[in-house]
């Protein structure tokens, strides 16, 4: 059914039949006040989380996850901040029900090249209705039909769709260099978390270094000493340097 053929459509919510303006996209029912988009395949929901964290907060929320465990060491102090702007992205939502139990399922509606947008948790309680688009934030369109992204639940053995919606996320697009290189990353404007797929990285050499020796020394006290005791005692001695090593490592990587 394309979109331009119709000119009318039924809520989801109520039912009810209203009319359709030519190349609407978010009508809103004339009965019950639902907010809704309009897609190829149907009409659905259409709701948004608010925007909790303002730039400064998002900056805040990059530098921890800079300082985080995650990163190369001091990548918030040596890492020069390019932009960071508001944005709204799509996402639809789909509750199942698969048996006896209801689950919620998220896919992007739009191409992105940071994977971990599919694993956004979009608290219903928080949803709002979408009336207008949000000010000064660049909005990302929904370019991936409802219908793909409901095939993506079937090829999962989701069948049993119960509701179809689409939300948009608040999101901070982050623009960042560090050696010469320009990264991106996203903060969730709703609960701070960052979303980044590749980054300035520790370095995992070191620590495997510390591990293969480690398991080299205590295989050789294993092996040369037979009694008990004196083999705790060297283990223990073992220890403490191999532990002094760690935490340097810990330090400077």
């Amino acid at each position: 059914m394309e979109e331009s053929t119709l000119n009318s459509f039924d809520c989801p919510r109520c039912g009810a039949e209203n009319p359709l303006a030519a190349g609407e996209r978010f009508p809103i029912c004339g009965y019950c006040d639902n907010t809704l988009f309009l897609d190829r395949s149907g009409v659905v929901g259409h709701y948004r989380l608010p925007r909790l964290l303002g730039r400064e907060q998002a900056q805040k929320a990059l530098n921890r996850w800079m300082a985080g465990n995650e990163t190369v060491k001091d990548l918030d102090r040596k890492s020069s901040l390019q932009t960071l702007e508001p944005l709204t992205f799509p996402m639809w939502l789909f509750r199942c029900r698969e048996g006896g139990a209801e689950t919620v399922v998220v896919e992007p509606a739009a191409p992105t090249p940071i994977s971990q947008l599919a694993d956004l948790e979009l608290p219903a309680g928080k949803l709002e209705p979408r009336t207008e688009p949000e000010p000064g934030a660049q909005a990302v369109a929904a370019s991936i039909p409802l219908e793909t992204a409901r095939g993506w639940l079937s090829d999962r053995g989701l069948d049993r769709v119960t509701e179809s919606a689409l939300v948009e996320v608040p999101l901070w697009q982050a623009r960042y260099r560090f050696d010469d290189r320009e990264y991106q990353a996203l903060v969730d404007g709703s609960t701070g978390a960052v979303l980044a797929a590749v980054f300035p990285e520790k370095a995992e050499s070191p620590y495997v270094l510390v591990a293969v020796l480690g398991l080299i020394l205590f295989g050789i006290e294993g092996l040369l000493i037979s009694n008990l005791f004196v083999k705790l005692v060297a283990y223990a001695v073992t220890a403490v340097p191999l532990a002094a090593i760690a935490y340097w490592v810990t330090r400077k990587v």
